[in-house]
Order: C-alpha cells, then sequence, then structure tokens
C-alpha cells in the first residue's frame, strides 16, 4: 500500500508539474503552431523521492487548428516498475492576446482515467486543469510565468482521503538564446501540497508548499528539430510527496 501511494504520488506530482510545456521545462510559453502545422515531442525522466525511484516517458501531439490554436494530446508511461499507461491527457492552448512582444493564453485540459490507480499509474477519474500563460520576448531573451489550478478526482478511498482535490501551481521562467542552435534556461515554481495530511502534521517541511528549481538546455541542428536536457531539484518540502527531490531528463521535439 505504501509503495503504491508512493508511486502513485510520483506519477501526479510529475503530471502536474510538467503540464506538457516544453520539456525540459515545467513552465509554459504561448507559442503555438500555426495553422495546419504540427509537433511531436519524445522526452523521459527519471524521478527519485526519498528511495523510490520511477522512469517515465511522455509523448505529446500538437495540431495547429488556427494560427493562435493548438489541440494536443498527451499519453504518458511508466516504464519503471510497476509499468504501464497512466492517465491520458487532451487539451488546447489558445494564445488570446498579442501586443507586441507581450502575450497571454490559456490552456485547458481534461485528464482521463486511462491508468490503473491499483498499481499506482493514475488518478481512476476524469481530472481538470487550467493554466494562464504570459510571455514576454525581448532579444535573446524570453520569458514566460504560469498560474495553473488543478481540479482532482480520484476513485480510490485511499488516495482521496491521502490527496486534496483542488491545488496550484505559480512558475516563471527565463531563457537566453546563446546562438541560433544553443538555449540555456531556468525554470522555477511553487506547487500547493499534494497532502491532507500537511494540515494537521505540525512538520514545517510537511506543511510548506514545495518548490523547485530547474535548469536546462536546448541544442537545435535545424529550425525544426530540438533536442533537450533538463535537471530538476525539490525544495522545501522535505519528506512530502507533493515535490520530487530530483529528477533528470531529455527530450526531442519535431516540427513540421
Amino acid at each position: 500500500m505504501m509503495l503504491r501511494l508512493a508511486l502513485s504520488a510520483l506519477s501526479s506530482c510529475f503530471l502536474l508539474q510538467s503540464a506538457h510545456a516544453n520539456h525540459p521545462l515545467v513552465t509554459d510559453d504561448t507559442n503555438t503552431q500555426d495553422s495546419g502545422h504540427q509537433q511531436l515531442e519524445l522526452n523521459t525522466d527519471w524521478l527519485r523521492q526519498d528511495d523510490t525511484h520511477s522512469h517515465i516517458v511522455n509523448f505529446t501531439y500538437s495540431y495547429g487548428l488556427l494560427k493562435n490554436l493548438d489541440i494536443y494530446v498527451n499519453p504518458p508511461a511508466t516504464l519503471s516498475d510497476p509499468s504501464g499507461i497512466n492517465d491520458i491527457a487532451l487539451g488546447v492552448k489558445w494564445r488570446l492576446l498579442e501586443k507586441g512582444d507581450f502575450s497571454l493564453g490559456v490552456k485547458p485540459e481534461i485528464t482521463f482515467p486511462s491508468g490503473d490507480p491499483d498499481r499506482g499509474l493514475g488518478h481512476g477519474a476524469t481530472s481538470m486543469s487550467l493554466i494562464l500563460i504570459s510571455s514576454y520576448q525581448s532579444g535573446d531573451w524570453a520569458f514566460s510565468g504560469n498560474l495553473a489550478a488543478y481540479y482532482n478526482r480520484f476513485r480510490l478511498p485511499g488516495d482521496q482521503q491521502a490527496n486534496r482535490t483542488v491545488q496550484w501551481r505559480l512558475s516563471g521562467y527565463a531563457l537566453y538564446e546563446l546562438s541560433p542552435k544553443w538555449s540555456v534556461a531556468v525554470d522555477a515554481g511553487i506547487l500547493s501540497n499534494t497532502e491532507r495530511a500537511s494540515d494537521t502534521s505540525g512538520d514545517l517541511h510537511s506543511s510548506s508548499n514545495p518548490g523547485y528549481i530547474l535548469t536546462g538546455a536546448v541544442y537545435s541542428p535545424t529550425p525544426n528539430l530540438d533536442l533537450d536536457l533538463g535537471l530538476k531539484f525539490g525544495i522545501g518540502c522535505g519528506a512530502c510527496a507533493a515535490q520530487t527531490h530530483r529528477q533528470v531528463g531529455v527530450g526531442v521535439t519535431w516540427r513540421f
């Protein structure tokens, strides 16, 4: 039971924080594919929480319905034991405002219970999220900020008792383009604690809202192909399951 809860927390934490942003970043931007254009993303991450290790892979397909509106599907999977498909997400990204180098967007998403919650591979019930996105471009610098809200439903009584239904995330990144082929980024944020027990534990580390800091690099051998590497550390959460202690990942993105 404890192992299942730990694996479920790791998977939920990964899915919540990534929110299908451009890997390896957690924070998303307002960029869309343009009408008729497509994007394929494949990335894999190794997560560590105390003595529990997990290996997760994500595949995301995006299609540009309009110049400023994308639809995407994301079927993640766990490769470590117990392995299997996690909850599949379907969402849209709409860049609703552009004013010079500044833009605003929204990203609603629905997650379907395709994973097996008895094995720690999903929630077992449909969940939803909404992300507000702001982006700003200035020369070789790019900045983005997110305010995300998650409404999580759980099928298993144990998961319902252990986890909050509503969560939020506040995050931002700064990216610098070293050259046409190389970019580096720093991403940081905080996420509301997933554990209901944090209200009554009295543990300062457990009751605090966990944060993270991430550093990443992106190599683009061609304008439509990105190879990335990221390293993320959880901070301010002690032994809580709301934030992984360490995460390293690699990915590839192809636009066509």
